[in-house]
């Protein structure tokens, strides 16, 4: 049936939910108050009248939402970027790496989309894709950019459908469906925008696209059909299409990265609206009179009873006026406290390093902050930007060459203090850690920038400069010294 062509899998249906929550409390307080009940329940919900209708919108505007999620992955990912990545391309990629997606957005500017979806999400879709044309591809062409590869960003909950096949060794994708929308009906002021299906297709005899989209009758049509084909007009055999996660990079749902923070950031809210109901109702104290005639009442007080620092009250005999005031509710308060503090033990955690068991040759290929969520966000996020780039040259006709991109994975989260870089170079004094380990804590920290190897040749260096058995220097006599100082002779 045609229909399936919008078949959602049944393990990316299952996380949608998760990836909602994510993204509302990414977006903030106004995407999580649209989300009324869902998120915080209405008190006394089977109570349908006016009156509590009316009380629950105060109840819903009165309570913050505090946006820790969307801070927390917006510094995650600035620790990423905190040093720009490192990449070597020939010149005819220069043109991708100034506007990667075909829409302006440069390599680095790609990147970070890259990492926001996998720190936020654990997953995202990357697509490479080539113009199509009715002639081979000029050299001249690719340097002025007129005709250039694209490297694509997915959502994960765009990329709907996909299915793989094992061709000897290797595990391809044979089919991927990308959820997107087309304009239609531009009128030069305002833009509709329809929903259509990508569908990538890997056939005995190439990788084949088709573009479907619903009728006004609902039925679903193949409006476009084309190979892929790279610069010489050669079909591809294999669908340039990849899955980035947070856990590693193939076809299978990771865990969202993000989601625990979020499910607490919800918590914290609702806990913030009790809280902020709380405020104002104890902050409103009710005055009562008691001992008040109706004479009184009628002819003294005229009916009315005016409060504040410029206004008297005479009251009759033996009567007495009090303000009725009721006691904070610290609980909600305690608990927001309470969920902050977990908030924050989370977003440690996903930088700090997991301990886990290498061999010899590994400890010495990784440092320990590979181990890191993200980290290892960061590095699968790396080894696919590469493999796009890799594609693009291969789409682009770029004769085999070494090419490189790596994004950073030192991150500078915390400043060593002076005593504590202290206690490192005495340990290393010591000989209680080794010259690696005294370097890595100080590159942890930000302070040492060179290898360990750049590091010893330039200490070699100094070394080098310093003249053996140099006498000390001479003490200049204090001109201030007293004359008895000097011996007499």
């Amino acid at each position: 049936m045609s229909e399936s062509v919008s078949y959602r899998r049944d393990d990316l249906e299952a996380i949608i939910p998760k990836y909602q929550l994510i993204r509302d409390c990414i977006e903030g307080e106004a995407s999580v108050k649209l989300q009324t009940t869902n998120y915080l329940p209405q008190p006394n919900a089977d109570d349908t009248s006016i009156d509590n209708l009316s009380r629950y919108n105060s109840y819903l505007v009165r309570a913050v939402f505090y946006g820790v999620t969307g801070r927390t992955l917006r510094g995650l990912v600035g620790q990423i970027f905190l040093r720009d990545p490192v990449y070597d391309v020939p010149d005819l990629l220069q043109p991708v790496i100034a506007d990667a997606n075909g829409e302006g957005l440069d390599i680095i500017q790609l990147a970070k989309r890259l990492c926001t979806n996998v720190m936020a999400y654990g997953r995202c879709g990357l697509m490479v894709d080539y113009p199509k044309t009715l002639k081979p591809t000029t050299r001249q062409q690719l340097l002025d950019g007129e005709v250039a590869p694209m490297i694509k960003v997915f959502d994960p909950w765009n990329v709907i459908n996909w299915r793989t096949v094992i061709k000897g060794s290797k595990k391809l994708l044979s089919l991927v469906v990308i959820k997107e929308k087309y304009e239609v009906n531009d009128d030069g002021f305002q833009k509709l925008l329809i929903d259509q299906w990508r569908v990538l297709r890997l056939l005995p005899t190439g990788c084949v696209v088709e573009i479907w989209r619903q009728g006004t009758d609902g039925t679903f049509s193949i409006k476009e059909r084309y190979s892929l084909c790279d610069h010489k007009g050669k079909e591809l055999h294999e669908i340039p299409f990849k899955f980035v996660g947070s856990e590693n990079n193939d076809a299978e749902i990771d865990n969202p990265p993000m989601y625990d923070m979020a499910i607490l950031n919800i918590a914290h809210y609702r806990n913030s609206a009790d809280y902020e109901e709380s405020c104002f109702i104890t902050g409103q104290p009710t005055l009562f009179v008691n001992g008040l005639s109706q004479d009184w009442w009628e002819n003294v007080l005229g009916k009315v009873i005016r409060m504040g620092a410029r206004a008297a009250v005479p009251l009759p005999p033996e009567s007495e006026a009090n303000l009725l005031q009721s006691l904070p509710n610290t609980m909600p308060h305690e608990a927001m406290a309470h969920k902050e503090r977990q908030m924050v033990a989370i977003g440690a955690k996903l930088i700090e390093q997991r301990n886990i068991e290498r061999t010899a040759t590994e400890t010495e290929i990784e440092s320990a902050s590979d181990t890191s969520v993200l980290a290892t966000a960061a590095k699968n996020a790396s080894n696919m930007l590469l493999w796009a780039l890799q594609k693009a040259a291969s789409f682009a006709g770029i004769a085999d060459t070494q090419l490189k991109f790596e994004l950073n994975t030192n991150f500078d989260l915390a400043s060593m203090t002076a005593e504590e870089m202290r206690q490192v170079m005495e340990a290393w004094q010591g000989h209680g850690i080794t010259f690696s380990e005294m370097r890595e804590n100080l590159k942890r920290s930000g302070i040492a920038k060179l290898s360990d190897e750049e590091a010893m040749a330039e200490i070699e260096k100094l070394k080098d400069m310093i003249p053996e058995n140099q006498p000390p220097a001479q003490a200049k006599p204090d001109p201030k010294g007293d004359a008895t100082d000097t011996p007499s002779t």
